[in-house]
């Protein structure tokens, strides 16, 4: 915990002591922001895209350019920008391994160690660093690269994305969210009609929950986390398997699949990949909803015309005499 300068007229201002303030406000600043953000960590939305460029060769990986607005998990603000060559930076050529089938690369902010500019400012200390999966983030780190090695090291763009505080960090992200929205339009399309029909349980059960979530990701796009994003996915997957699950005529198959979907749990290294692989399986939904329309009700057969009542007799044209 920090500790606040006391004050005093006519105090000797020396370079110990207004280094003590700046780093007491530094510190609160940190401290509202882990409040703010609720330990998350990732990509801040802003007007500067994140870019990165490595030079990945034999032995080594090397940052060639790098734009990136984050906060780490203990509230550290990075603003780094390799490509503008003000910050100073040290360590951008990072060793490789062998050992190793797939590493992370990560941004380190040396929170006690600031460097002086050329302007006569001070700017933080950044690192770079490689981890393996199965260790530890640090909370001062922020993790901005996948390499895997398949023979040779190479960056994984397809399955790994840095993590964001709002799906608005990365265009990326965002996309994904598109692409669920979509999806979930055409379903609603496609099961309204079916609401009569003989699998008119499930589509009671799955509309409302297919409504839900696409009013939950038009009108929550800005504050929505690549958390809730997976959230509301395994929310749609698994409404489905329960919705044929209850209904008397449906079957799903491979129902074992969804349903262990909705257990995944959010881990920022296979965060994009789930997402990818949920909406994989929202499609699948969508177009299994397509057979709906060949289970539905078949028309009522049009009722039986009444009898006739036989014509009575007219009593004026009866004849009561005898017939010989």
């Amino acid at each position: 915990m920090s500790k606040r300068i006391c004050w005093k007229k006519g105090m000797r201002l020396t370079d110990e002591v207004l280094l003590a303030a700046d780093k007491c406000t530094a510190e609160a600043i940190s401290q509202s922001l882990m409040l703010a953000s609720a330990g998350r960590f990732g990509l801040l939305p802003s007007l500067r895209p994140f870019q990165l460029s490595l030079n990945i060769a034999s032995g080594y990986v090397e940052v060639t350019h790098l734009d990136l607005l984050a906060i780490t998990r203990a509230g550290d603000v990075i603003d780094l920008n390799l490509a503008g060559g003000i910050t100073d930076t040290s360590n951008t050529h990072i060793p490789l391994s062998n050992d190793e089938e797939e590493l992370f690369l990560t941004v380190n902010v040396q929170s006690e160690a600031w460097k002086d500019n050329e302007d006569g400012y001070m700017e933080p200390t950044y690192t770079f660093e490689l981890v393996t999966p199965q260790s530890a983030l640090s909370e001062h780190a922020m993790p901005i690269a996948h390499l895997i090695h398949n023979g040779e090291w190479e960056e994984d763009t397809t399955r790994f994305l840095p993590p964001a505080l709002y799906l608005s960090g990365h265009h990326r992200w965002d996309e994904l969210r598109v692409q669920l929205v979509d999806i979930l339009k055409s379903i609603c399309e496609k099961t309204k009609p079916q609401a009569q029909s003989l699998v008119k349980t499930a589509v009671s059960i799955y509309w409302p929950i297919v409504q839900k979530e696409l009013i939950k990701a038009n009108t929550e796009h800005e504050t929505m986390t690549p958390a809730t994003l997976l959230g509301s996915i395994q929310n749609v997957v698994g409404g489905f398997a329960i919705a044929c699950e209850v209904d008397e005529i449906l079957t799903l198959e491979d129902a074992t699949i969804f349903y262990n979907f909705t257990q995944v749990p959010y881990n920022y290294q296979k965060a994009y990949l789930r997402i990818k692989q949920g909406i994989g399986m929202c499609r699948a939904i969508n177009e299994k909803i397509d057979k709906f329309s060949l289970l539905s009700a078949p028309p009522k057969p049009e009722p039986e015309p009444a009898p006739k009542p036989e014509p009575k007799p007219d009593p004026r044209r009866s004849w009561l005499g005898k017939q010989i």
